[in-house]
């Protein structure tokens, strides 16, 4: 019993460590824009409701609806979450919000975004500036930290050495496009941050019979997934399935455990029916129904139809928003088939599993021709894949020589943060972007085009603070260790 207790503290504290890495790199790698689903959040926290009628014509993913007032074109959740740390924060938000309207108004410097030119026309830039901040930091940050968290602590229950699961966990938050999509708030990381924690709730490395307490749990995040966009429905489908798998044969507890699923799964849904019916009429139609149809969404209904081979392919390969352009190493995880006799592999059935929930993402996305428009944002629709993804690479690796693993996780762990730190969504451009930006990290770019220029010593303290924070992180439990050791030890 001691034993076991022991074992939980040293896991925990391993795995506590790979969450204050990750969330301290994706604070600090935070960017400075808003997005569409940032303006319900706003208008939540300013006005007490989701019509965003103040925002309307700041961007085109904002809509007049059908019965008045104005809203996203998009489901509600991230904006909800979004709006949690705002309305905690209210008061400093309020304060800011005073303090820049006094300034005196001024253009932006070099070339600027719409978004931009509308907060500097109406002296709120620092506030917009200090929301996208919270939204990372207490949002977008700590959701994914937690999943790559987790993931160490199971990796480790599953016999893997502490060390080297957490090495494994921090390359999977840090050194793939995890990094870059953590940014800013965004549905579809979300998305794949209740999926990757629910799927990481059901797994048991020791296969125990399944609780209901946990299957109630992963349908909750399910639910959540659905709320906060429709690719959620992958998520749903697939826990479903692994919950009803891990129950085993025993229909009762087989019985006790879908029921608790279901209880779970539903305040989520019922959440997105009660507010499509409040914005839109409908429950069942969705806000892409009464938006003005673009080019690549005309298609289909409302841009979802069949999908489209063209699109599979781009959203694995166009550099654009392509999935292995952002981080090639993800490339071994089609050799992990062939490492099925490796000493540490997935298991059969959740080898299984996550084929078909990476299969069934990439058909919804190839059906959606939303896709199409990544360009904007850079890589995001297939996100929810690359923490699944990334551990089919890691057992790919195995095959390779120990140093070449080395090379190509150090070299994906560069990549990745060249392209967050450039924030350049072609990366054919990152690494050029970054080095004539000196370095600069995108929120130190905004500060300069709002007036306040960030020089390089602020950019050299930033990193530098960075890495201490991180070695003391890793070196200061060690170092605590040692002092409590007696002098005679």
């Amino acid at each position: 019993m001691l034993a076991e207790r022991d074992s939980q503290s040293s896991r925990r504290a391993w795995a506590s460590r790979v969450f204050l890495t990750c969330w301290l790199v994706y604070t600090v790698f935070w960017t400075p824009y808003i997005v569409r689903e940032h303006f319900p959040a706003i208008a939540i926290a300013e006005s007490g409701e989701l019509n965003v009628k103040r925002y309307l014509g700041w961007t085109g993913d904002i809509f007049s609806g059908p019965r008045g007032g104005a809203y996203i074109n998009n489901n509600p959740g991230a904006s909800l979450t979004g709006a949690i740390p705002l309305l905690m924060l209210r008061p400093l938000l309020v304060r800011v919000d005073r303090w820049n309207q006094r300034l005196p108004r001024r253009r932006p410097i070099g070339e600027s975004d719409p978004i931009l030119l509308r907060m500097m026309a109406e002296g709120r830039e620092y506030y917009f500036l200090l929301v996208a901040f919270i939204t990372v930091a207490l949002v977008m940050a700590p959701a994914t930290a937690l999943g790559v968290a987790m993931l160490c602590g199971r990796i480790i229950q599953a016999g893997v050495p502490a060390a080297q699961a957490a090495a494994a966990a921090v390359m999977c938050g840090v050194g793939t496009p995890l990094l870059f999509r953590t940014g800013h708030l965004n549905h579809n990381l979300l998305v794949g941050d209740a999926g990757f924690i629910a799927l990481l709730l059901l797994w048991d490395p020791s296969d125990r019979p399944l609780r209901p307490a946990r299957a109630a749990s992963a349908g909750l995040l399910a639910g959540y997934s659905v709320l906060c966009d429709y690719s959620g429905v992958v998520v749903a489908a697939v826990t479903a399935i692994y919950v009803w798998f891990r129950c085993g044969g025993d229909s009762r507890t087989r019985g006790r455990c879908a029921a608790a699923y279901l209880a779970g799964l539903t305040p989520g849904i019922a959440a997105l029916l009660v507010y499509q019916q409040w914005a839109f009429g409908s429950f069942y139609r969705p806000s892409q129904h009464y938006m003005m149809p673009t080019a690549p969404t005309a298609l289909g209904y409302r841009g979802f139809g069949w999908p489209s081979p063209v699109l599979v392919w781009a959203n694995f390969f166009d550099p654009r928003f392509g999935l292995f352009p952002y981080c090639p190493a993800l490339l071994l995880a089609l050799m992990a088939p062939l490492a099925a006799r490796t000493r540490r592999r997935l298991p059969d059935r959740e080898m299984r599993l996550i084929l078909i929930y990476c299969l069934l993402f990439v058909l919804f996305c190839a059906a959606n021709q939303y896709s199409w428009l990544q360009p904007s944002t850079g890589f995001r629709y297939l996100v929810p894949v690359v923490p699944l993804v990334a551990l089919m690479a890691i057992q790919g690796a195995q095959l390779l020589p120990r140093i070449v693993q080395w090379g190509i996780a150090i070299a994906s762990l560069m990549w990745s943060l060249i392209v967050a730190g450039a924030h350049q969504n072609d990366v054919r451009l990152a690494a050029a972007t970054f080095w004539d930006r000196r370095f600069a990290l995108p929120w130190m770019i905004r500060f300069g085009e709002v007036g306040k220029p960030v020089t390089r010593v602020w950019v050299l303290l930033t990193y530098l603070f960075t890495v201490l924070a991180i070695a003391w992180i890793w070196a200061g439990p060690v170092a605590r260790r040692f002092q409590r050791r007696p002098a005679g030890d």
